[in-house]
């Protein structure tokens, strides 16, 4: 691994590592403020609800005109009946803590020493003070109010007529419901961190395997590179010949391929296979059947043809699993006798179109040879041999565009490879080449194909014959197809 490479997955750690730090900050950050932050302002809340409730109890005792206990019992009772829910209960107490009157549930209500409430009416107020009941936590407010009592002996505030203490307790469940808005940033911000914690985590854990997929990754743009090494030029323009191709792979590399090189005997052989499946081991296999088809002898007399592509089946047949087979398309074109001798081991028919006298197209299907190459061991291979004439046009292609499908299942099909082809029939291969391809492209729309599209263009020269002198019939079984 180079430099720059441990540069970046040391800096990747770290950023795992932050982020693990920054969830638990976060997280921490949350339930902390939310605890803090909730915890004053909910008590807060409840005590300014005591004391409008103290105030609420003072003004509703006014055009009594006093404030005896009699007068109060009943308006405490109707202010606990207004809030069931925010007051647990009120009680009023003599100087000496003796209760007076109570309203609401007060449980085992707390006995105060007559000190602490003399410091009470002294200093006007007690600061309040929680305490858990069976119905919930309360905040339990005790405030000096002057009722019709009379003193209650020494001290000032015993001395004072008519003081008493009234102790009021306000549940903090009745008002915490008003900070709703703060308790759900609280569940967002936990979600955020354990969401936070979460990524990181997997992310950490999955490093191994997402160094691994980087390598992976890296190897197949390496053999994507070495696999269109091997395919020859894209065009190629020769005095016999005009030949275009393109191989778009449906994965970063595929099993489909196409060849086109002189022979010694100055044939020039045109092959495109395609291997079953797609990915690295169609690739690999690719490679061998396109090394197989360059070693052999296969020109010449047409069982040196037939041979190579005997051999060439018995080879994947005890190198491959029967599921790996290939279709092939083995042709080699003498432009000297204007003959094309093809093998089609399987594969989709290539179309030879030759343009008439009067403006129509003949479609010629080149179908014959044997099957899938990989499969039966001892099947056997036939060429045929084709006359042609000056500015005939061969296609060959793979499945991958015969079947392209597009959002409503339909197939592209070989009538539109023909109108495709028809259309610009006065172009050169490679322009032939694209408008197919571009049409594949428009007809699949936003759909991805699902496996390698390779097509083959080639416009052939060759010499003219006399008329009715072709130095080859047309095998019977091709029969010809005559588009207008």
């Amino acid at each position: 691994m180079d430099e720059s490479a441990k540069h970046r997955y040391f800096l990747f750690k770290a950023s795992i590592v932050l982020g693990v730090l920054l969830g638990f900050v976060l997280l921490f950050q949350t339930v902390w403020t939310y605890r803090l932050v909730a915890g004053i302002m909910v008590r807060q809340e409840a005590k300014r609800e005591a004391d409008r409730k103290l105030q609420a109890l003072i003004r509703e005792s006014r055009p009594a005109g006093n404030r005896d206990v009699a007068t109060l019992h009943p308006l405490m009772d109707e202010l606990i009946k207004e809030a069931p829910q925010q007051i647990a209960w009120m009680r009023i107490l003599d100087i000496t803590g003796k209760p007076l009157a109570l309203s609401g549930k007060a449980g085992e209500a707390p006995v105060y020493a007559a000190d602490a409430l003399d410091k009470i009416v002294e200093d006007r107020e007690r600061l309040p003070d929680v305490r858990k009941t069976a119905a919930g936590q309360v905040l339990v407010t005790l405030n000096p109010l002057f009722v019709g009592l009379p003193p209650a002996g020494r001290g000032l505030a015993r001395t004072m007529p008519g003081v008493g203490i009234v102790e009021i307790a306000i549940y903090l469940n009745g008002v915490s419901t008003r900070f709703g808005p703060l308790r759900q940033n609280l569940i967002v911000g936990c979600s955020a961190g354990f969401a936070l914690l979460a990524a990181v985590i997997v992310i950490g854990i999955r490093f191994r395997n997402y160094l691994r997929g980087k390598q992976v990754e890296e190897q197949l743009a390496m053999a994507r590179l070495v696999q269109f090494d091997l395919l020859p030029p894209g065009k190629l323009l020769t005095r016999d010949l005009e030949f275009a191709a393109q191989c778009v792979p449906a994965w970063q590399v595929g099993g489909d391929f196409y060849d086109a090189f002189e022979t010694d005997d100055h044939h020039i052989a045109l092959v495109l296979g395609d291997v079953s499946g797609k990915g690295l081991s169609a690739a690999l296999v690719m490679g061998v059947v396109q090394g197989a088809v360059h070693a052999s002898n296969a020109t010449g007399p047409a069982a040196n043809h037939e041979q190579s592509a005997d051999r060439l089946n018995q080879l994947l047949c005890m190198k491959t699993a029967r599921e790996r087979f290939v279709s092939l398309v083995w042709c080699y074109f003498d432009p000297l006798s204007s003959v094309l001798g093809y093998i089609n081991a399987g594969h989709l028919p290539p179309l030879l179109i030759r343009r008439t006298v009067s403006g129509t197209f003949e479609v010629h299907r080149l179908d014959e040879g044997g099957p899938v190459l990989g499969v039966l061991p001892g099947a056997t291979y036939r060429q045929t041999q084709v006359a042609v004439q000056p500015g005939d046009l061969l296609v060959v292609f793979s499945d991958g565009i015969l079947e392209a499908a597009n959002a409503l299942d339909e197939e592209f099909g070989e009538e539109r490879i023909l109108a495709a082809v028809e259309e610009n029939w006065a172009g050169s291969p490679t322009e032939i080449c694209d408008a197919v391809l571009a049409k594949v492209r428009i007809f699949l729309g936003k759909e991805l194909p699902h496996d390698d599209q390779t097509l083959m263009v080639v416009r052939l020269q060759g010499v003219a014959k006399p008329s009715g002198e072709p130095a080859y019939r047309l095998s019977e079984s091709v029969l010809p197809l005559v588009r207008t």
